[in-house]
C-alpha cells in the first residue's frame, strides 16, 4: 500500500501512537521546499506533486489543515483516499481502518480542549480593552486611528504617501524576529523607529486598528489579535506612538479576509483601486510576490513596471534597491510591497520627491477573495508569507515578464530561515 503522512510535527506524533496498520509508511509530504528529499523517521519527505498521482491513502496530521484540504480539492484528488486525522467529523469507519478509535477520539477531545483553553485565556486578557473602547471608559489609552477611506481620499486628492506598520515591524523595532521573511537587523529596527515617528504632513502612517473594539473582524482574526496584544505588547506600541497624532487604519488594503461580514469586499477593493486609477505605476516587490499577476487588481493603471527584490531578507540589499529605484523612477506612483524593508524604502523615496503607497499584501488577500472559500489558501505561483513555506512555481506570462525593469538578486543563504 502506498501510504503517505502529510505532516511530521505534534499532530503526527499523536496519530502515530494510535496507528494500528502493519503496512509501512511510504513517506511524508510537505509543502516546504527545504524539506524536500530529506528523511524523517527513516522515510523520504516528498513534494505533493511527486506523489499525487501514485498513492492509495494520504493521512493529513496537520492540526490546522484547511489550506491543505483546499490544495487537495484544487487538484481534484479523490477525497475518499484522504484522511484528516484532526477532523472530528471524519467517518469513523474510515478512521477505524487505520487508527484505534478510542485513542483518536481522545486526541480530538484533547486538541479541542487545548484550543478552547487558549482562546478563553486570550479573550479574557483582552476583554477590558474591547469593552472600554465601546463605552469610552477611562483608564485605557488608545491611538487615534482614522478610517482607510479617509487615507485613500488624502492619497488621491492631496498626493499624500502612506507607510503601514504591522506587528512584524513593531517586533523588529523591539529587537525581535516575527516575520519569517526578514531576520532582525539592528539598523532596520532603528530606521523603522525613525519612520514611524516622522512628523512630515505628507506622510500618512498606517497602523492596525487592533487596540479596542474587534466586532468588525472574524473570530479567527479577533482571537489572533487578542493573542498578540498582551499588556507588554501594548506598552511597546504606545512607547512608539503618540496619543495626540492621527494614524490611519492599515487594514485598508485587507479588503476581505479579516472581516466578519465579507459582503462588502468588492466595494472595498474598488474603492482602494482608485489610488492607482490611470496612473503610471512602478511596483517594487519581492521577486516571488507577483502583485496583480493572474488577476485584475492592477488592471486600471495607465502603465506598470516592476522592480523585483529579494523575496527574503531584502534589507541585506537595501542600498542597491534604493539606488536602483532612484535611477528608474520618474513621475510614477510607486507601490511598495516589500515587508519591513519597504517601509524604510518608501520613506527615503518620499524624501527624494516621490509619492509612495505601501500597499502590503493586498494581492494575496484579493486572491483569497477570488478563491471564494473563506480560508487562507496557497497559491502555487506566489509567495504566501501567512502560510507555512511552500515551493513557488515560475510563471509563463509574457506581459508580466515584460513589466520587469530591474531585478536585484539575493546573495544570502536562505538556510538561515529554516
Amino acid at each position: 500500500m502506498r501510504l503517505y503522512f502529510w505532516g511530521n510535527g505534534k499532530g503526527y506524533q499523536k496519530a502515530l501512537r494510535n496507528y494500528i496498520r502493519t503496512e509501512e509508511i511510504s513517506g511524508f509530504i510537505d509543502n516546504d521546499p527545504k524539506y524536500f528529499g530529506q528523511y524523517f523517521d527513516g522515510k523520504t519527505i516528498f513534494r505533493f506533486k511527486d506523489v499525487r498521482d501514485d498513492f492509495d491513502y494520504i493521512i493529513v496530521t496537520v492540526i490546522n489543515y484547511a489550506a491543505i484540504e483546499y490544495q487537495l480539492r484544487k487538484h481534484e484528488i479523490n477525497m475518499d483516499k484522504v484522511i484528516f486525522y484532526f477532523d472530528g467529523a471524519q467517518n469513523e469507519k474510515k478512521i477505524g481502518a487505520f487508527f484505534d478509535l478510542k485513542g483518536w477520539k481522545i486526541d480530538i477531545l484533547e486538541t479541542r480542549l487545548e484550543e478552547l483553553e487558549r482562546m478563553a485565556g486570550i479573550r479574557l486578557n483582552n476583554v477590558g480593552y474591547e469593552v472600554a473602547d465601546k463605552i469610552q471608559q477611562s483608564g485605557y489609552q488608545f491611538p487615534i486611528i482614522h478610517s482607510g477611506e479617509e487615507a485613500v481620499n488624502r492619497i488621491i486628492n492631496e498626493k499624500c504617501s502612506l507607510i503601514r506598520f504591522g506587528d512584524g515591524e513593531f517586533e523588529l523595532m523591539a529587537g525581535n524576529d516575527r516575520v519569517n521573511f526578514q531576520k532582525y537587523d539592528k539598523d532596520l529596527g532603528s530606521r523603522l523607529k525613525e519612520v514611524i515617528q516622522t512628523e512630515q504632513e505628507n506622510i500618512l502612517i498606517g497602523i492596525a486598528d487592533n487596540y479596542g473594539n474587534l466586532d468588525l473582524y472574524s473570530e479567527e482574526i479577533a482571537d489572533g489579535i487578542r493573542g498578540y496584544m498582551t499588556e507588554e505588547t501594548r506598552a511597546r506600541h504606545l512607547s512608539l506612538l503618540r496619543l495626540d497624532k492621527v494614524y490611519y487604519n492599515a487594514y485598508l488594503f485587507k479588503c476581505y479576509y479579516p472581516y466578519k461580514d465579507k459582503s462588502g469586499t468588492a466595494r472595498r477593493v474598488a474603492f482602494v483601486k482608485r489610488i492607482w486609477q490611470d496612473r503610471d505605476v512602478i511596483l517594487i516587490e519581492g521577486a516571488q510576490t507577483r502583485t496583480g499577476q493572474g488577476n485584475d487588481l492592477l488592471d486600471n493603471v495607465k502603465s506598470l513596471k516592476r522592480i523585483l527584490c529579494p523575496t527574503k531578507n531584502a534589507y541585506a540589499k537595501y542600498q542597491e534597491i534604493l539606488d536602483t529605484a532612484k535611477v528608474l523612477i520618474r513621475d510614477e506612483l510607486v507601490l511598495c510591497v516589500l515587508g519591513p524593508t519597504g517601509k524604510v524604502l518608501a520613506y527615503d523615496l518620499i524624501n527624494s520627491g516621490h509619492q509612495v503607497v505601501d500597499m502590503g499584501q493586498m494581492d494575496m488577500d484579493y486572491e483569497w477573495y477570488l478563491a471564494g472559500v473563506g480560508k487562507k489558501v496557497p497559491n502555487p505561483t506566489k509567495y504566501v508569507s501567512q502560510l507555512p513555506p511552500a515551493e513557488v512555481e515560475e510563471v509563463d506570462d509574457e506581459i508580466y515578464h515584460s513589466q520587469i525593469i530591474a531585478l536585484i538578486e539575493s546573495t544570502i543563504d536562505e538556510d538561515i530561515f529554516k
